[in-house]
């Protein structure tokens, strides 16, 4: 990201600015959104608007009025937001400004007009005429009733039709008077780049309108947002729709470990989320702590140990794709070199990894001594832990002045 221009978004008297520390933010009326507002045609959680390359985007995330550009409803699929347009949520105007980089300019503010105000009742109400889909989904998968018995709902981990409980054992739930929301998840350990598959159920427990069911990834980091950073947000069902008492909804989804990331520890812990959204009403929450793992600084921190250097903590940033620390050389070569620590710096580039040795100025030498090397990320991972300490060796000897003439 890298280069990446920063917009101002301001919805009422909030405003945040993305770029790339921030490349995305939830609005809405929930005060943990990034871009939070009072404004009660906004939904609890209502939209999205987030950098993906170079565009910024915008997806509704199952609101009750909707998210509009020039008068046309956007949908889950997120749709690029320009200089000129119109932008509402609800019946609030968004405005968004573009600062530096190659293109400026901002949306236009303005009062909503009449006919959209029509559209959006309309398109409301046309949503709470049909019977619930979530009875429609429970219809699908109930068995025959047994003879002179009642239908039975065979839904939930461990149903005949839903993932057996053994295929995700990591489970957690969290409930309140309006319903139970339970995430489940094959494991409970994920590499940097990964793929995880989840599952969510959710039970009604009172007639609710329900506005929209999400999932995400978030990191929570020491020096970090105080509420996480979400990596990766996945809208799993679209509203609004109304609950009847014991129905039971569920859903699979998929969400992607980012390639950088930092790996758990001390400072840093991760969980996948979910969220049901129901409108005028407490929301449901529930949470899954997971461990993740960077393979690629593993791999590095194997490569200096078997040429026994002492590798201490790699530090990760905020949000990752850059890590900081030091290592030692062994006693000998610390005699030999005059050192005691040479700095290291990791940096994900896109599709490179940079790796910076520095060693500072000592009584063998009047500067500061650095080399950078630069890995094709792909080439990196399927290359052996030998290859790499075999490169870093020679390059550590080229750095201190030890190469052979």
């Amino acid at each position: 990201m890298r280069g990446m221009q920063k917009v101002k978004l301001q919805l009422g008297s909030a405003s945040v600015q993305l770029d790339a520390g921030n490349p995305r933010v939830l609005l809405g009326r929930d005060p943990t959104c990034g871009l939070p507002t009072s404004e009660v045609s906004v939904s609890r959680r209502h939209a999205e608007v987030a950098f993906v390359g170079d565009r910024l985007v915008i997806r509704d995330m199952g609101s009750s009025n909707g998210t509009w550009i020039n008068g046309e409803p956007v949908g889950a699929d997120p749709q690029a937001l320009e200089p000129g347009q119109q932008v509402f949520l609800g019946h609030i105007p968004l405005l968004v400004e573009w600062q530096g980089g190659g293109q400026g300019g901002a949306t236009v503010l303005g009062e909503m007009p009449a006919e959209l105000k029509a559209l959006i009742e309309s398109r409301k109400a046309a949503k709470m005429a049909p019977a619930s889909p979530v009875a429609a989904v429970a219809a699908a998968f109930q068995d025959p009733p047994a003879l002179g018995g009642p239908m039975k709902t065979m839904l939930g981990i461990g149903g005949t039709t839903a993932p057996k409980a053994a295929d995700y054992a990591y489970r957690r739930q969290g409930s309140n008077n309006n319903g139970v929301l339970l995430i489940a998840l094959r494991g409970d350990t994920f590499t940097n780049a990964a793929i995880i598959d989840g599952y969510l159920e959710f039970t009604a427990l009172d007639n609710e309108t329900v506005a929209s069911i999400f999932v995400e990834l978030v990191e929570h980091h020491k020096r970090g947002p105080k509420n996480g950073h979400v990596w990766d947000r996945v809208l799993v069902r679209q509203g609004p729709w109304r609950t009847a008492k014991d129905e039971v909804l569920p859903l699979t989804f998929q969400l992607r470990v980012p390639p950088g990331t930092s790996p758990s520890g001390r400072d840093v812990h991760w969980e996948v989320r979910g969220y049901v959204d129901i409108e005028w009403a407490y929301d449901i929450a529930a949470a899954s702590q997971i461990t993740v793992r960077n393979l690629d600084i593993e791999k590095i921190r194997d490569a200096l140990g078997a040429l026994d250097y002492r590798l201490a903590e790699l530090d990760p940033e905020p949000l990752g794709q850059r890590f900081t620390g030091k290592f030692q050389p062994p006693m000998q070569l610390r005699k030999d070199f005059g050192i005691t620590d040479i700095n290291l710096a990791v940096e994900y580039l896109g599709a490179n990894l940079q790796l910076t040795m520095e060693v500072e100025k000592t009584s063998l030498f009047k500067f500061d001594k650095q080399t950078k090397l630069v890995f094709e990320l792909a080439q990196f991972r399927v290359s052996s832990t030998q290859q790499l300490s075999e490169f870093l060796r020679a390059k550590i000897d080229e750095l201190m002045g030890r190469t052979e003439a």
